[in-house]
């Protein structure tokens, strides 16, 4: 019997030695670190959910991922964006919160509309803007940041098609929401990025196992090729509708975050911006941006928008926007460096007025 154990263990000593050997020489074929641990199944689902530049956050859904470094793209700390050669969070001056059109998307760091509101206003400006955000988290990244950057001034900017996206419980990943229950706010927290499918003993071990394979970054790579639907769950990119009013929604959360600005002396500023086809094809906003922009003004927040200025060029040349967005295969697409200088002189002259 003794002999048996001793060659039992002999023999699982072996095979831990060989996939300990097979998963260093993998990592180092694949260029990884070779001592680290990691849930590679997460990370790998986390880029595939909301981006290799998103982590996945349990409040807000997900938020930018500190320290990442690129070319053109680069974040400081709590995923603020650099501007310029910043290389830390400076507070106590202005902080811009928003989705694609702040954080920037398709432009270089100096080219967002906060960098260059930085540049115009002289004084520092962190861009806490967030693509794919809905009002909705919009305002919980702003609560979420306002004692981190202390600011003088906040800027809320608003794309007239977030509002909708507070309407929903999957945008593209998954996403926190709001229902309203007797004129509160009730608040229900993301699904996590993985579909882990009824409860019970068997699916409780079965995902206890995947948890401790998924830090095998050779076993991650081979699952992630035999069996995809069963190595992440099977769940899909979604776009699932919450039942709620997201214009009330987004109102009331304005309400939530004015308060807090008054009780830290913040002065706090409403920038509604737009995608192309709505300055072009009409002489009027959106009905759901009017809106929330009369409510935004209620609550005490001062309103700038963007509409007016943009829709002036475009009465002097029909093709204006292409000059002001990026337009490719016939669809607009973000605002370009010359459209994001246009949006910060806007907010610059919204910022002297007082």
């Amino acid at each position: 019997m003794a002999k048996r154990l001793a060659n039992a263990g002999l023999t699982m000593a072996s095979i831990a030695l060989s996939l300990l050997f097979i998963e260093l020489a993998f990592r180092l074929a694949m260029g990884l670190p070779l001592l680290k641990i990691h849930d590679w199944r997460m990370a790998r689902l986390t880029d595939a959910r909301v981006g290799e530049q998103a982590d996945f956050d349990a409040r807000l859904g997900w938020v930018p991922r500190s320290g990442y470094a690129s070319e053109e793209h680069n974040t400081l700390d709590h995923g603020i964006r650099r501007n310029g050669n910043e290389t830390a969070i400076r507070p106590g001056h202005v902080l811009a919160v928003g989705d694609s059109f702040t954080e920037g998307w398709e432009v270089d760091d100096d080219d967002t509309w906060p960098a260059y509101l930085e540049l115009m206003a002289g004084m520092p400006v962190l861009n806490g803007g967030v693509g794919g955000y809905g009002t909705d988290q919009i305002v919980m990244r702003a609560e979420q940041l306002l004692p981190i950057a202390r600011p003088h001034t906040l800027i809320v900017s608003f794309l007239s098609f977030d509002i909708q996206r507070a309407g929903h419980v999957a945008y593209g990943a998954q996403k926190p929401w709001f229902s309203i229950d007797k004129g509160e706010l009730r608040y229900h927290a993301p699904a996590p990025p993985e579909a882990r499918g009824e409860p019970g003993w068997w699916s409780r071990a079965e995902w206890s196992v995947r948890d401790v394979l998924a830090h095998v970054a050779a076993i991650d790579f081979i699952m992630a090729r035999l069996d995809q639907d069963f190595w992440y769950g099977g769940e899909k990119r979604e776009y699932i509708k919450a039942n709620n009013d997201p214009i009330q929604v987004t109102c009331l959360l304005l309400e939530r975050l004015k308060k807090q600005t008054d009780t830290m002396g913040v002065r706090a500023l409403l920038f509604m911006q737009y995608y192309a086809p709505a300055v072009i094809e009409s002489e009027r906003q959106p009905a759901d941006a009017l809106q929330v922009m009369a409510c935004a003004a209620k609550a005490g927040f001062e309103v700038v928008d963007h509409f007016p200025s943009l829709r002036a060029l475009v009465r002097q040349n029909p093709n204006a926007m292409v000059d002001y967005y990026f337009f490719d295969d016939g669809e607009f697409q973000h605002m370009n460096a010359k459209g994001n200088a246009h949006a910060a002189s806007v907010v610059l002259e919204a910022l002297r007025k007082r």
